[in-house]
């Protein structure tokens, strides 16, 4: 029987994947994965099993470097040892990024070990992403560690290897709720603007390329702001560091008030609608319906019975109306630490909404 409450491990999760040194990691993961050569017109079933399988390979490759972590600082190396060199790592890791993104840029392919192209989920593909994780993970132990160690590490030898073991999952669940959903949205997106908009599809491929360069320039800034820390403490700050750092500080600080729990909780409810979305025409008429009686139930429980409304569809109804006002403040507080990404995401779903749209237009004609 598990003694231990897993609300903690789980919500650490969620923050480590948006952890200040890793933070360049998730959007650069998600241009790596936009800017893969996949087949743009495979089905709704594939596309969702391809998101699945590299989601859970990453996250998987990224808690496994953490597990082998908080074994190596019991056992053979001190947390201080692996602190002074990390930085170093992810000085190297920016500089492979960086020429990666710029020939996918140019259309060529660069052979790296870990990013080796491929199409769909192939057992190629999984090991570069499961690369992609061991990179995500080093670069984030900096920050992530000592909490890892203290808090999930930490329980085995508190609470015995079955609630260890608990905590860890629970840790994983967190992690791979952040980064699965993000990736199945990019997944299915990418899916629907393919078939509607077959023009944009060279710039997917652009937009990738220039996540992993801007990502890998970043972690060159990163690594090398970290070394000079490490030999002087009273070295000064860094504009750029500090811009990302804030921008992570608000989303972590969000999270929070949010709470662990109903994030995840909400972050998995949207994966399994995609899921139940996407492998829907796969399946038949029954096992269908079956399938969206469980999420259906699943969202009823979760966002009429326990939060009554308030999980998901309150703070999107409320998100939506506050954007008029948002917008607004674009050119009154253009520096504001939410700007960047609102404009992203206004951009996105104007994107998305003109393609839908049009789509449906041409098909309607047909």
């Amino acid at each position: 029987m598990i003694q231990v409450s897993l609300a903690l491990p789980f919500t650490l999760g969620i923050v480590t994947a948006i952890n200040p040194c890793g933070f360049a990691m998730l959007p650069t993961w998600l241009g790596y994965f936009l800017g893969r050569d996949t087949a743009d017109d495979e089905a709704r079933p594939e596309q969702i099993l391809r998101g699945l399988s590299v989601s859970f390979t990453l996250t998987a490759a990224f808690v496994l470097v953490f597990g082998a972590l908080g074994l190596a600082v019991n056992t053979v190396i001190s947390e201080e040892s692996i602190a002074t060199r990390t930085p170093w790592v992810t000085v190297i890791l920016g500089a492979a990024f960086v020429p990666y993104g710029l020939f996918m840029l140019t259309g060529r392919q660069i052979r790296i070990p870990f990013f080796k192209p491929g199409r769909g989920p192939s057992t190629r593909e999984l090991w570069s992403v499961l690369g992609f994780g061991v990179s995500y993970a080093v670069v984030s132990i900096g920050c992530s560690a000592p909490i890892f160690l203290l808090h999930v590490a930490g329980s085995f030898g508190r609470d015995g290897i079955v609630d260890g073991i608990a905590v860890y999952l629970a840790f994983a669940a967190g992690m791979a709720a952040v980064v699965t959903s993000l990736t199945l949205s990019l997944a299915v997106a990418r899916g629907g603007l393919a078939r509607h908009l077959r023009r944009l599809l060279p710039h997917f491929d652009r937009i990738g390329a220039v996540a992993l360069m801007l990502g890998g320039a970043y972690l060159i800034v990163y690594g090398v702001y970290e070394i000079r820390i490490l030999r002087d403490a009273r070295a000064p700050s860094n504009p750029i560091v500090d811009s990302v750092t804030d921008l992570q500080s608000h989303l972590t600080n969000w999270a929070s008030r949010v709470g662990g729990l109903p994030l995840g909780l909400a972050l998995w409810l949207v994966v399994a609608t995609l899921v139940a979305w996407g492998l829907g025409p796969a399946l038949a008429s029954r096992p269908r319906r079956w399938l969206w009686m469980l999420v259906g139930g699943a969202w009823v429980l979760a966002e009429g019975l326990v939060h009554r409304g308030d999980l998901v569809v309150i703070p999107v109804g409320r998100l939506i109306s506050d954007w008029p006002a948002r917008i607004g403040n674009w050119t009154d507080d253009p520096l504001r630490w939410a700007t960047p990404l609102e404009g992203l995401v206004t951009i996105a779903v104007l994107l998305v909404v003109w393609a839908s749209a049009r789509g449906a237009i041409t098909d309607r004609r047909r």
